[in-house]
């Protein structure tokens, strides 16, 4: 018997990711392979737990799709008669190489085919600080190929595709000069970003990390945008100072 009948939600959820990050498919490719809407696959791969996902098409379909694999004959080249000499190969003539027109265009930062719960409200949950967000946008601007005014095309086409909002030089110079974890929290470039990086993440099949991991915890309903006590006022006693903590609290 196979053993993918023993396979757990998360083994198989590795197994997904170890897939994608080898090249061997893009995730787009790999949902149209196992035959699962894109909504099933980001569903599943943003669970967590040995039985969480069960039910799952993703995981009923990749757990198939991982199965053990059959062995391939390799054919055996029928022998030369003796009485025949072989003619000498020739090679056919050189071929001038194409272009590589994918690598000239740069990198693929492509997330269309990826769905977040509460996109079309512009209301995705956001599980990072101001702070780590420009971290992120700062290292993904210094890539090759990448400009500030691609990246301002990208997240706006990630985050707000269906209002044709295009987001301007200025809000982001504005929100990268920033500092703070709320500092920059109720602007639209902030939300964009995040969105943005949310779903490179998920279409690339990486893991959150560990202070993604304790802002859920900090934040069950997602960071506070709009409405973040940090970014008002306080009212505080003689000598008492408001502090603010790394995950946006005070």
């Amino acid at each position: 018997p196979s053993t993918t009948s023993l396979k757990t939600c998360d083994q198989v959820r590795a197994e997904i990711r170890a897939f994608i990050a080898s090249g061997a498919m893009k995730p787009a490719d790999f949902q149209r392979a196992i035959g699962v809407s894109v909504r099933s696959y980001t569903e599943f791969l943003n669970q967590q737990g040995e039985r969480k996902g069960a039910r799952s098409a993703t995981f009923l379909a990749a757990r198939g799709f991982f199965g053990v694999p059959v062995p391939v004959p390799v054919p055996v080249p029928a022998a030369v008669p003796a009485a025949v000499s072989a003619a000498p190969a020739t090679a056919p003539p050189a071929k001038r190489a194409k272009k590589n027109t994918a690598a000239a265009a740069g990198p693929n930062f492509d997330v269309s085919e990826i769905h977040l719960d509460g996109e079309e409200t512009m209301q995705v949950p956001v599980f990072d600080t101001c702070d780590v967000v420009r971290r992120k946008i700062k290292a993904h601007i210094r890539k090759q190929g990448v400009t500030q005014a691609r990246f301002l095309r990208e997240i706006a086409r990630a985050a707000i595709p269906e209002t044709g909002k295009k987001l301007k030089s200025k809000s982001l110079a504005d929100f990268l000069s920033y500092k703070g974890p709320t500092t920059g929290s109720g602007g639209m470039t902030f939300y964009a970003a995040y969105v943005f990086f949310e779903k490179l993440r998920v279409r690339d099949g990486k893991p959150k990390n560990d202070f993604r991991l304790e802002m859920e915890k900090v934040w069950p309903r997602g960071f506070e945008r709009e409405t973040n006590a940090a970014n008002g006022r306080m009212f505080c006693g003689p000598g008492e100072m408001p502090i603010v903590d790394r995950y946006g609290r005070v």
